[in-house]
């Protein structure tokens, strides 16, 4: 609002001096045509200047007005896409649980096919239980085991478009004999 008036009061002020400049001075005399020609340009700008000052207040709320209306429109489209999003990962998620239900499906097929045991998932962990009969397994025999039976499993995810993860491996004892590691390898707990 200050600025506004600001603004107003700097028009005022240019335009009274600029029709001064085309009134005779005290002695009689007037002003050169170079001294009302400069004062007509300075006085424009300033005017300019002036008009730009007592805009500035419109300006200011048609930009927070702007803000607020942009706010409000992001707010709701984001809530629209979290909606989305909500609902896609719903139904992402539903579709992981599926594809590994055929995951473990297969995959339980070709442990009891080659007599190595069963698999499960258990909060999105990928569990192979093994007969107790590993445990007396060399370790380079069961890692060797292990990692036939990580590769094959992988190998059944990527079909079935299931990320399997970490695998573990327990005993059917329920010690925890080792689990894959990040860079597709083995990790050996027991000795």
């Amino acid at each position: 609002m200050f600025i506004t008036i600001l603004g107003w009061i700097i028009i005022v002020f240019t335009v009274l001096v600029c029709i001064s400049m085309f009134v005779k001075n005290e002695d009689g005399t007037s002003n050169s045509i170079s001294q009302k020609i400069l004062t007509i340009v300075v006085s424009v700008l300033v005017i300019f200047f002036g008009l730009y000052l007592s805009g500035h207040s419109k300006r200011v709320n048609e930009a927070k007005q702007e803000s607020i209306s942009s706010s409000r429109k992001e707010s709701i489209s984001q809530s629209k896409e979290d909606s989305k999003f909500s609902s896609s990962e719903d139904k992402e998620s539903s579709e992981d649980d599926e594809n590994g239900k055929l995951f473990i499906r297969d995959f339980n097929v070709y442990l009891s096919n080659k007599k190595m045991g069963t698999s499960s998932i258990e909060d999105g962990v990928v569990k192979v239980v093994l007969p107790n009969s590993v445990e007396n397994m060399s370790v380079a025999d069961f890692k060797a085991l292990a990692q036939e039976i990580y590769d094959h499993a992988n190998t059944l995810a990527s079909g079935e478009d299931y990320d399997a993860g970490i695998i573990y491996f327990y005993s059917k004892n329920g010690g925890e004999l080792a689990r894959s590691t990040f860079s597709g390898g083995i990790k050996i707990y027991k000795e």
